[in-house]
């Protein structure tokens, strides 16, 4: 293969999706630090060849001999990946956007479109009909009602780019003033996105709705290191579990009826509980296990109380027994 094919496929690797650009003084660059020898000049004709065959877009022209020229592939341009997709991986993706839908707000999801067309493109030129028949016949279904938050586009990918650089980056948040944020993590739960990230110079870790970003600024400055920082420690803390503030574990005992029983049975709220038949109430079972007091934990307790009883500890029941009667006077 020739230097000049080489180097065309290196270009291509290179422009990166509107609306972000490269330069064709940048794509020099990286040609060179490749190994190969051309001149800017080359770059430009190469660049004006490619436009012809791909789907490539300019911006304004920048500097002294359009040198600051940005070149981009067209937003919703399909990706182009050696070797092509197979119509297997064109099913598997198909299927994990069904998945993702309700999960992402649209400004994340737009960035997979590109790879959504192609697997729809593959699959609807396969020869084989089975892999079509499938995807009409298969369907994911979110188990909550709530739409995901709108999240500002232009937001969340200045912060994921600073999430990627170890970059800082400025931002109001809530509405309030603009604030310095050192980002160190990013973690999905339901349909939200939430960022692990510090504040201006302080040392503990924020856990923020990243919806709830707005004018976001890119800083040039990197984050404050935080080394003893591992997210998979964190999280196991019970982060995003919303502990309560005592943070002991529960040894909790309910009463469940044998429908609840069996699905407590394949969905165990513990990995450390045990279900045995209750002796004194017909077609009901006792359930003992040892949980994290949380407000995840309580909603869940308040969301299935038509169906089981809190038996222990008497802190809970009685929680329970208060919430239900505040909620029964509103009714009232």
């Amino acid at each position: 293969m020739s230097d000049s094919t080489l180097r065309t496929l290196l270009l291509l690797q290179n422009i990166p999706r509107e609306p972000h650009f490269i330069s064709s003084q940048a794509l020099l660059s990286r040609v060179e630090d490749a190994g190969f020898q051309a001149s800017l000049r080359t770059i430009q004709r190469d660049l004006s060849n490619l436009s012809a065959l791909f789907p490539l877009i300019q911006n304004e022209p920048q500097g002294r001999g359009k040198t600051g020229v940005g070149w981009a592939f067209t937003r919703d341009s399909q990706r182009m990946g050696f070797p092509g997709m197979d119509a297997v991986t064109a099913l598997t993706l198909s299927m994990a956007m069904q998945h993702l839908r309700p999960l992402l707000p649209p400004q994340v999801l737009q960035h997979l479109q590109p790879l959504q067309y192609e697997a729809e493109e593959r699959l609807a030129k396969h020869n084989s009909a089975s892999y079509q028949h499938w995807v009409n016949k298969v369907r994911v279904v979110p188990s909550y009602f709530l739409q995901p938050p709108q999240a500002d586009a232009e937001a969340v990918e200045l912060i994921y780019q600073a999430l990627l650089e170890n970059r800082q980056f400025c931002a109001t948040y809530r509405g309030k003033a603009q604030r310095v944020i050192h980002p160190y993590g990013l973690v999905q739960q339901d349909h939200t996105l939430y960022l692990l990230c510090r504040f201006y110079q302080f040392d503990d870790i924020r856990v923020t709705a990243l919806h709830r970003y707005q004018q976001v600024q890119l800083l040039a400055d990197p984050v404050r290191p935080f080394s003893e920082f591992k997210i998979d420690d964190y999280l196991d803390k019970g982060a995003l579990r919303w502990l309560l503030p005592e943070q002991q574990p529960l040894l909790l005992k309910l009463r469940l009826p044998d429908w609840m029983a069996e699905h407590i049975t394949e969905s165990p709220i513990s990995t450390m509980q045990r279900l045995t038949v209750d002796d004194h109430h017909a077609n009901h079972y006792i359930l003992e296990a040892q949980v994290l007091d949380s407000m995840q934990f309580r909603r869940w307790i308040l969301s299935q109380s038509d169906g089981l009883l809190v038996l222990e500890p008497a802190s809970l029941r009685d929680w329970v027994k208060d919430t239900l009667k505040n909620q029964l006077h509103k009714y009232q």
